[in-house]
């Protein structure tokens, strides 16, 4: 057997596999499917027969859990199978241990951005986070979207990266369309960024409250509950809101500007601005777009019959 076979099932490579899948989603995943994914079978199918069963022992203990004893092929078969897996779902893991890695910028990221015809120097303020990871962004001085990977794959390298900033550089990686869409105004099916999508994701990030009082001026009914946070909330927060939120769509407008001739048409002629919301697939947050895109892109005697938002901002 070759020094590189044997490198390649030791016990340095077990701690180096089972390091990587404490912090990964799929730790609970049932191995079996796993290995359905990347073209193995496992022997075994249970609910408890996951990454979790095996990755708290050493490369000894390993051998001498009941299936896999005296069966040296198994355990092999079980490394192969978490190795693949890693190799997907956290495609940057394998330079955090790689010393001459560490001097060069990785290109997996562009390439995948290249291909799906996304610009990377979309600003990362109209991507769509948690507001931890925003802050955090912020206080790094993240200005676009590749600035945002590249920061993600150096949390990777040096610490542990969980959260919605793991999910989107994982989303990247598979290309998982309807991930991508939750962090960027990706619309599924086709390439590249689009303003409806990019609006969409400012109505994600909305107060509760008023994304409640958009629904409801657009003539959403609204459930008992959310009718009584309305009715409690303070006008003078959702303006506030709102006035923050006109005031990133402009900025988003001007980043699309070659599109937004085509949402002003809908509300000036027969047009439906809810049709042109319809690719976010999402009844509600549509609804929402609609009338915080008809505060800023409809006639002005439009704005002005949109409730009291719109006596406050239809000027």
């Amino acid at each position: 057997m070759s020094e590189s076979k044997i490198e390649k099932y030791s016990a340095k490579e077990w701690d180096y596999i089972r390091k990587r899948f404490y912090n990964s989603i799929l730790n609970e995943t049932e191995i079996a499917k796993l290995g359905q994914n990347v073209g193995i079978s496992w022997p075994f199918k249970g609910k408890d027969e996951t990454p979790a069963k095996y990755i708290d022992l050493e490369f000894e203990e390993l051998q001498s859990v009941p299936g896999l004893v005296g069966k040296m092929s198994r355990v092999k078969v079980l490394m192969d199978i978490l190795r693949e897996t890693l190799a997907f779902d956290d495609p940057f893991g394998d330079m955090v241990d790689t010393v001459e890695n560490e001097s060069q910028e990785d290109d997996t990221f562009n390439r995948i951005l290249e291909k799906l015809e996304v610009p990377m120097d979309y600003p990362a303020e109209f991507l769509h986070f948690s507001k931890e990871t925003e802050e955090l962004l912020q206080s790094e001085d993240v200005k676009t979207l590749m600035e945002c990977v590249h920061f993600g794959q150096n949390i990777a390298r040096n610490a542990v990266m969980g959260g919605d900033l793991k999910s989107f550089l994982n989303s990247l990686a598979h290309k998982d369309e309807k991930a991508m869409s939750t962090h960027m105004p990706y619309r599924r099916g086709e390439r590249g960024l689009h303003l409806a999508e990019a609006i969409g994701l400012i109505c994600r990030s909305l107060n509760t409250s008023t994304q409640l009082h958009l629904l409801q001026v657009g003539g959403v009914t609204l459930t008992g509950e959310e009718q009584q946070k309305l009715a409690s909330s303070s006008k003078l927060d959702i303006e506030g809101s709102m006035k923050r939120a006109l005031d990133k769509l402009s900025r988003v407008g001007e980043w699309f500007s070659a599109e937004v001739p085509d949402l002003e048409q809908t509300f000036t002629t027969e047009g439906s601005p809810e049709r042109y919301f319809i690719s976010i697939n999402d009844a509600r947050i549509e609804r929402m777009a609609v009338e915080l895109a008809r505060l800023k892109f409809a006639p002005e005697e439009e704005k002005k019959s949109s409730g009291f938002l719109g006596r406050i901002f239809g000027r």
